[in-house]
């Protein structure tokens, strides 16, 4: 997590009467006021993941801060400019967008986990389909695999095995998840949706590199002519081609689901059209039939060029895949439009939080877990306070992309927020 001094990260302040003065993050270009003497700083020493807003019962809202500030810095003319300026106003007009989002939702109450639970149904669904769609294509491959004799065409039966094994996995994790255990794993087991893509991505992996082996083993027989040339007829390509029409209908489809495990199946069902092209492609390069039409044996060698070509391009798909999982497990931090948000949500909840002391997220497997520490009169009753913390917590716990949210209500900052906690 990512530690900065208020200079660099925002710059948030009240004024005696309740009243907002600025707040600044890194994705805008300029200051939207200074402070001027006589107002209280914020001290933020850490930012963390988006948020949404919690409601008041304040009927006046004067204290909060105006989005307007925000919007009149929005950027429309600007495809002339740089590669790069136009990135950075994009990113600074979404960051925009998401608070005028944020500030029109103020008042309406989010029910928790709804995104979730919807999500884990799609899931199980996709990888039960998944699971029949790789199994039927599975039995149509072995018999193009043994009429053709290709084995590029042997690489794609490869995959569709891989595939089986891949939809057993995510079916597995998508149902441990959704019953829930809150003895043995009070928090839920959200954690085995990376853990299972790591699995299948090692497995899928070693896979390729046995097939890759194979493949410059057929090389060296086709040298010395010990190899024979496959054979692709008119089923061979009918097979390779409804699989790869499959695979297409089914990747678009995937794709749109937000949900790790439902991601990981549209990357394995894209793979899937690519390795499924290049065989039918190499395949018949290198085939028999295409022999006896250029009269080339130079061609033959194509069929093993393939099968390596399709399996380089899963290690090298899968091994992103796993690294960006790993770092899910690992605590990585939120990006940064999203402690952005997350930073606006918690400054707007509540008219007597007078500083924003710590802002944190990271990832807890999928999703994030939220730490906020927010600054309150050390003279405010209990139960006032109490409210204003669990208000806010549910207030995070509302955004889909977080798991857990835990605020700390203190009344002073200018302790080293790290004090506060053991140093791992």
């Amino acid at each position: 997590m990512a530690e900065s001094n208020i200079e660099q990260n925002g710059d948030i302040s009240k004024n005696n009467a309740g009243e907002t003065i600025s707040l600044k993050g890194g994705t805008h270009e300029e200051d939207t006021n200074s402070l001027e003497a006589g107002y209280t700083n914020s001290r933020m020493m850490e930012l963390t993941p988006l948020c949404d807003s919690v409601e008041t019962s304040d009927a006046n809202n004067s204290w909060k801060m105006p989005v307007d500030i925000f919007s009149a810095k929005k950027q429309q003319d600007y495809k002339n400019c740089r590669k790069r300026v136009r990135s950075y106003y994009k990113a600074q007009n979404k960051l925009i967008t998401a608070y005028e989002d944020i500030s029109l939702e103020v008042e309406v109450d989010i029910p928790t986990e709804v995104h979730p639970h919807v999500n884990l149904k799609k899931a199980a669904f996709f990888s039960k389909i998944t699971l029949l769609i790789n199994f039927l294509l599975l039995v149509a491959k072995a018999v193009a695999s043994a009429l053709s004799g290709s084995i590029s065409i042997i690489s794609s039966l490869m995959d569709s095995c891989l595939d089986l094994v891949s939809g057993s996995i995510m079916w597995w994790a998508t149902r441990a998840v959704k019953n829930r255990d809150p003895y043995n794993y009070p928090q839920g087991r959200t954690k085995l949706e990376p853990v299972a893509i790591i699995i299948l991505s090692v497995f899928m992996w070693l896979c390729s590199v046995q097939l890759i082996r194979e493949a410059i083993e057929k090389i060296i027989g086709l040298s010395d002519m010990s190899s024979s040339l496959p054979d692709i007829d008119a089923p061979t390509f009918a097979i390779a081609g409804s699989t790869v029409v499959i695979k297409l209908i089914l990747f678009l489809v995937c794709r749109k689901i937000n949900s790790p495990i439902v991601q990981a199946l549209a990357q394995d069902h894209r793979n899937d059209v690519m390795s499924n092209f290049v065989a039918i492609v190499f395949g018949y390069l290198g085939s028999r039939n295409f022999n006896e039409i250029v009269h080339k044996y130079e061609f033959a060698y194509l069929d093993p060029i393939g099968a390596i070509l399709i399996s380089l391009y899963i290690m090298y798909n899968w091994s992103k895949t796993g690294w960006k999982q790993m770092k899910l497990l690992t605590g990585h931090t939120a990006r940064p439009s999203f402690l952005s948000q997350l930073t606006w949500i918690c400054f707007n909840h509540h008219p007597l939080i007078q500083h924003i002391d710590t802002v944190r997220a990271f990832h807890f497997g999928s999703n994030f877990l939220v730490e906020v520490d927010i600054i309150l009169p050390g003279d405010l009753p209990l139960r006032e306070a109490h409210d204003i913390g669990e208000s806010l917590q549910h207030r995070l716990e509302s955004v889909p992309e977080v798991e857990r949210a835990f605020v700390h209500l203190d009344y002073e900052f200018t302790h080293k927020p790290h004090s506060e906690h053991k140093i791992v």
